[in-house]
């Protein structure tokens, strides 16, 4: 079973800071998994029908481009609550992947449960709404750097708002992300690290 404490911190962390009846309840419904780098929870094109929390490790939501190679969506670590958030996403085919980046453990629940089970104390729509505050958000944020910041600036904003990601996430993916080549990046990194101040 996964302890309620855990599912309280990443339901916390998404947004609900009073959920701890509901965390109780759906605890015993999450089971763990241990997954290897590189393993897809969920395939473009496939309905997406698991809630999952992330415990140890990193995954990755991607898109699959005309020409064949992926195009990296977000990134989500230790704590993270991941889930379908609207009917379209737990209905339809979905329009991205999910894959593990490292080994990681994630405990996972039947998505309609976990909407079930949240909606029975009140706190479905409260969670729905936060994760799609931040989701809109973070698109807008992103769309706006890809836009009007340069490959430096966009990887420099992305060390200074998320620096437990930056020297984690390999270098292919993160190029992807920030809308860069893998040699356009690692000349960026490399520039950084010259230029860092010796202790």
């Amino acid at each position: 079973m996964m302890p309620v404490s855990a599912l309280l911190a990443a339901l916390r962390s998404a947004g609900l800071p009073t959920a701890d009846a509901a965390a109780a309840a759906l605890a015993p419904r999450f089971v763990p998994q241990d997954l290897a780098r590189s393993t897809p929870l969920l395939r473009q094109g496939e309905v997406w029908r698991f809630a999952l929390v992330v415990e140890t490790g990193l995954v990755r939501m991607h898109f699959l481009r005309r020409d064949g190679r992926e195009f990296n969506k977000n990134f989500f670590a230790e704590g993270a609550l991941v889930c379908p958030v609207t009917p379209a996403m737990w209905t339809g085919p979905s329009l991205f992947g999910i894959t593990t980046i490292e080994a990681t453990r994630i405990w996972r629940c039947d998505a309609e449960e976990f909407r079930e089970g949240l909606a029975a104390h009140g706190q479905w729509s409260p969670l729905q709404s936060e994760l799609l505050v931040k989701l809109l958000t973070g698109k807008l944020q992103r769309e706006h750097d890809l836009l009007a910041l340069d490959g430096r600036r966009r990887y420099e904003t992305f060390c200074q708002r998320f620096p437990h990601l930056a020297a984690r996430v390999p270098l292919v993916h993160l190029a992807t992300y920030l809308g860069l080549t893998d040699v356009s990046l690692s000349r960026l990194r490399r520039a950084q690290r010259e230029s860092a101040p010796v202790a």
